[in-house]
Parts: structure tokens; C-alpha cells; sequence
């Protein structure tokens, strides 16, 4: 598993192509697919904890990635893109009426189209800042930001949810990477707060009021009309 992997990072020939479903947000699947594919598989049919709601990626565990040669083993970060963090699990019901499982902290409203809801750090008295409609995949994110003034403009405004790790997330990260070396799988390690610019993020989907550059097409215009901004932004 782990040598596979390695194998192929050297670029060295290897007995087979290395697997990753899971190892990190990019390569995860989505929670009608980890259901689809368990009952495949003949396994245990259980419902699928959701553990990256921003897109409702669902949990593989042991035994699908057994079943389907996995060789990475993920290292997640204790918070979802929406800012709160994994814990206290709980029943919650799809469009689709597929039964998963959610992060207590996992707190939305519905319209009268049925769109559903998602508030930052879960959060009802704040302004939503993620966006299903009615029988949708996966949320988008949604602007809230106010105008940009560049007489007030600091970069630390779009640094508030890029800060340096705590003891206590260094901390988890470190049991966490033990847990995951045990499996013998590769270890694919995403600690978060490495996503500046990334345009998932440039709404602030985790923060209550986010200030800055916080819409999708002011900062896809600030890379022409505020590049000395960007770049000093970047540089921190």
C-alpha cells in the first residue's frame, strides 16, 4: 500500500498503480456514491457519515477501502469548510431521502422551494454561507461581503481564516498521523489554511462576517486592478 505509492511519487515501476479515493477533499467521494458503492461491494449497509459537508463527502471506511484496494489513509483537519468542527454526530436526512449522519454543529434551514441552508461555525443567527437548492449534490458557497473600499482595505482582512496552528491542533494532527501510519496505507495529510486563493474559499464560507476581497469576481478583477495587494497578501 504505503510502497506503491512511494513507488510512484520517485517515479519508479511499481507491481501496480497506487489508489487514492479519499486521501483528501480533491479525490473524495460523495455520500450517494460511498452508499452505492458499499451495497456493491455486499457490505453492511450503515449510513454514511458526511465528514466535508461544503461538498457531502462521505466517510470510507475500513472495509470499502479494503474492498477497493485503497492505499491511502487521510489526515484531516478538525474543522469542515463551514469553520465547525466534527463531533456529536447525528442523524440527518438528504433531498434524495438517503439517511447520513452529520456533524452536531451541522445546522440548516430550508426555504419554501426546499433549498437548503448551512451557516458558518453552524450558526442560525448569522446569514447563510453555503446554498443547496432542492435536490442539489452539494452547497455553494454565498457572498456576503460588503463592497470593497480600498481606502480601507488591510490584507489582514483576507488573512482571518489563515492563522498559525494551535498546540491543541498540533496536537490532534499528531495523533492523527499516528493512527493513520498504523494502517500501513500512505498518509495524505491536509492540515488546512493552505487554500489562499482558492475560489471555494474566497467567500469565507467558515468566517461570520467575512471582510476583504470576499467576491468571486472582485478577486478574479483584483489580480489586474490590485496586484501589489495580492502580492503582499501572498507574501504573508
Amino acid at each position: 500500500m504505503r510502497k506503491q505509492v512511494v513507488d510512484a511519487l520517485e517515479h519508479r515501476a511499481s507491481d501496480r498503480v497506487p489508489i487514492d479515493f479519499g486521501g483528501t477533499n480533491c479525490s473524495g467521494i460523495h455520500a450517494s456514491c460511498v452508499e452505492q458503492l458499499r451495497a456493491y461491494y455486499g457490505l453492511e449497509k450503515r449510513p454514511v457519515k458526511i465528514y466535508e459537508p461544503f461538498q457531502m463527502l462521505g466517510l470510507l471506511e475500513e472495509d470499502l477501502k479494503q474492498a477497493m484496494g485503497v492505499d491511502t489513509e487521510p489526515v484531516l483537519g478538525p474543522y469542515t469548510v463551514f469553520g465547525f468542527p466534527n463531533e456529536g454526530w447525528k442523524e440527518y436526512r438528504l433531498d434524495s431521502g438517503q439517511e447520513v449522519i452529520v456533524s452536531r454543529h451541522f445546522n440548516v434551514t430550508k426555504d419554501e422551494k426546499g433549498d437548503t441552508y448551512i451557516y458558518p461555525r453552524g450558526d442560525t443567527t448569522c446569514e447563510p454561507s453555503g446554498h443547496m437548492p432542492y435536490g442539489g449534490y452539494y452547497f455553494d458557497a454565498v457572498e456576503r461581503a460588503e463592497e470593497v473600499d480600498d481606502d480601507e482595505l488591510t490584507v489582514e482582512d483576507n488573512l482571518e481564516e489563515f492563522t498559525e496552528l494551535t498546540a491543541k491542533e498540533l496536537a490532534f494532527f499528531t495523533n492523527e498521523i499516528r493512527s493513520a501510519h498504523a494502517t500501513g496505507r500512505a498518509v495524505v495529510a491536509s492540515f488546512g489554511g493552505t487554500g489562499l486563493g482558492d475560489i471555494a474559499f474566497v467567500p469565507g464560507p467558515a468566517l461570520k462576517k467575512p471582510k476583504g476581497i470576499r467576491g468571486i469576481e472582485e478577486w478574479y478583477v483584483s489580480t489586474v486592478t490590485r496586484r501589489d495587494y495580492l502580492h503582499e497578501l501572498f507574501e504573508r
